[in-house]
C-alpha cells in the first residue's frame, strides 16, 4: 500500500491561485472546496514556480484584501513516481501538510494532503496493531468555552497548531475549536454574528465568545483504539484531530500530522545505518549482518527512534595462539547512550586443554562463538531498552512485545 507510486493517491485537478489573488478571494475558494492548502503558481520568464498558502497561514492577515503573496511560501515539490512512504518523509522533513506533485520535466500534474495520506492508513494493517495512546499528542492545550475566539488564535498562533479542544468550567471537553471555524465563521461568515448586540452594546467578532463557533458534540476515541481506527474517522468525518478521551478525562489528542509523523518515523527507523569497526571472520559475514538486522529491527520497536548504531569488534589471541573476540554495541536514541559488551565465557587455553590442543577444531570453534558473542553484545543492549521501554509504558502487556519483534520494514510493501 505505502510503496505505490504518490501518483496514484494525488489529487489531480489542482486548484490553483496567483500571487496577486486577495486573501479573501482564497478563503472563499478554500470553503468552496473544502480546501486547507492550495497552490500559487507565479509565471516569470515563461516558466512556473510553484508555491504554497494554507489556512493556518491565512490567519496571520491583518487585511482580507492583501495578496496572497505576502503569506505564500516557495513548495517543496515531489516527483509523481516516488513512493507514497518516500513522499511522506519529504513532507515531514519539509515541514509541508501538502505538496505539489510534478512529473520528470518540473510541471505540475497534482497535489497530494494529508486527507490523502490519511485515507491510505485507514487501511493500514500496520497501523491496526499501533495504539493512539502510543502517538497521541499531551498534554492538549484547551480554551474555556467563554474566552474569547480572538485569545483561540492567538492560542493556535503560538503554539502552531490548528485546533484547541473547549471546555467548561469543571475542565470537561465539550467541543473543539479549528482555524477552518475562525476563516469560515468570522473573517468570511455566511450570517453576520450579533451576540452582544443588546442595549446598544456591540460586541467585535473577535471578542465574542469561541462556543459560539466551536463543533459540538466532540467526536472522540479511547487511548486504547488502533491508530487505523483514527485514520478512519478522519477520513470519515473529514476531521483533522480527534481528542483522545476516556469518561470525561481529557488524556491527548491525535492528529493527521501525528499519524504521518509516526509513519515517517517508522520509515526512517527501518533504514538505520549501523557502522561496523573491526574485522570478523569472512565465513560468518553473512550471518552476523543478518543477525544484526533482525535484533536492530527488534531495537527500533522498542526505542521508538534511533540516532546510531556502532559495532566495535576487537579481536585478540590468547598468548598468540587462537584469536577471539570482544564485541561491544552502541546504540544512541534521543534520550540515552546504550552499551552492550560481550567477550567468550570460557578461556582459550581451557578449551584448547579441554580439546588436546587441536587448533583446527577449536578455530572453529571460535568462529561460531564469534556468532555467540554477537548475540550476547546485542541482546545486551536489547534488555536495557525493554527495561527502560516497561518503565515509561508500566502498564504495557508483555504479549504486546511479540507484535513488536515481529515488525518488519517489508510490512509495509505487503500492504
Amino acid at each position: 500500500m505505502f510503496d505505490e507510486p504518490v501518483k496514484e493517491i494525488m489529487t489531480r485537478d489542482v486548484v490553483t491561485i496567483t500571487p496577486d489573488t486577495p486573501i479573501s478571494k482564497a478563503i472563499g475558494i478554500m470553503d468552496e472546496n473544502n480546501f486547507h492548502h492550495l497552490i500559487v503558481v507565479d509565471k516569470q520568464d515563461g516558466k512556473e514556480e510553484y508555491y504554497l498558502v494554507t489556512m493556518r497561514d491565512l490567519l496571520l492577515a491583518r487585511n482580507p484584501e492583501e495578496e496572497v503573496r505576502t503569506l505564500m511560501y516557495k513548495a517543496h515539490c515531489i516527483d509523481e513516481d516516488t513512493p507514497v512512504l518516500d513522499a511522506i518523509c519529504e513532507m515531514v522533513d519539509s515541514g509541508q501538510r501538502a505538496a505539489p506533485i510534478v512529473n520528470k520535466y518540473g510541471v505540475l500534474v497534482g497535489i497530494v494532503t494529508d486527507y490523502d495520506i490519511i485515507s491510505r492508513a485507514a487501511r493500514s494493517k500496520l497501523l491496526k496493531d499501533v495504539d493512539v495512546k502510543k502517538i497521541m499528542s499531551r498534554p492538549v492545550i484547551t480554551i474555556n468555552e467563554n474566552d474569547s475566539i480572538g485569545k483561540a488564535r492567538a492560542l493556535m498562533r503560538d503554539n502552531n497548531i490548528g485546533r484547541l479542544v473547549v471546555v467548561d468550567d469543571d475542565g470537561k471537553p465539550i467541543g473543539i475549536v479549528t482555524e477552518e471555524d475562525i476563516l469560515k465563521k468570522v473573517f468570511k461568515p455566511k450570517q453576520r454574528m450579533k451576540y452582544g448586540e443588546v442595549k446598544g452594546e456591540k460586541v467585535p467578532r473577535f471578542g465574542q465568545p469561541v462556543k459560539l463557533i466551536m463543533s459540538s458534540p466532540l467526536i472522540t476515541i479511547d487511548p486504547d483504539a488502533s491508530v487505523a481506527e483514527a485514520a478512519r474517522l478522519m477520513k470519515e468525518y473529514s476531521i483533522r484531530g480527534i481528542p483522545v478521551v476516556r469518561g470525561d478525562k481529557l488524556r491527548g489528542i491525535i492528529t493527521r500530522h501525528d499519524i504521518i509523523k509516526y509513519l515517517a518515523d517508522l520509515k526512517k527507523g527501518a533504514m538505520i545505518e549501523v557502522e561496523i569497526h573491526g574485522e570478523m571472520d569472512k565465513d560468518v559475514e553473512d550471518l552476523a549482518k543478518r543477525i544484526i538486522a533482525t535484533e536492530v529491527k527488534k531495537m527500533v520497536k522498542h526505542a521508538g527512534k534511533i540516532h546510531w548504531i556502532k559495532i566495535n569488534i576487537k579481536k585478540e589471541r590468547d598468548k598468540g595462539v587462537v584469536p577471539y573476540y570482544k564485541i561491544t554495541t552502541y546504540v544512541k536514541t534521543p534520550d540515552k547512550l546504550y552499551v552492550g559488551e560481550a567477550k567468550p565465557k570460557g578461556s582459550i587455553p581451557n578449551k584448547l586443554e579441554a580439546e588436546g590442543e587441536d587448533v583446527g577444531y577449536v578455530s572453529e570453534h571460535v568462529r561460531w562463538e564469534f556468532i555467540d558473542v554477537l548475540k550476547d553484545s546485542l541482546d545486551s543492549v536489547l534488555k536495557q531498552l525493554e527495561a527502560d521501554h516497561d518503565r515509561k509504558n508500566p502498564k504495557h502487556q508483555k504479549e504486546r512485545v511479540g507484535t513488536y519483534e515481529e515488525f518488519n520494514p517489508e510490512e509495509f510493501k505487503r500492504e
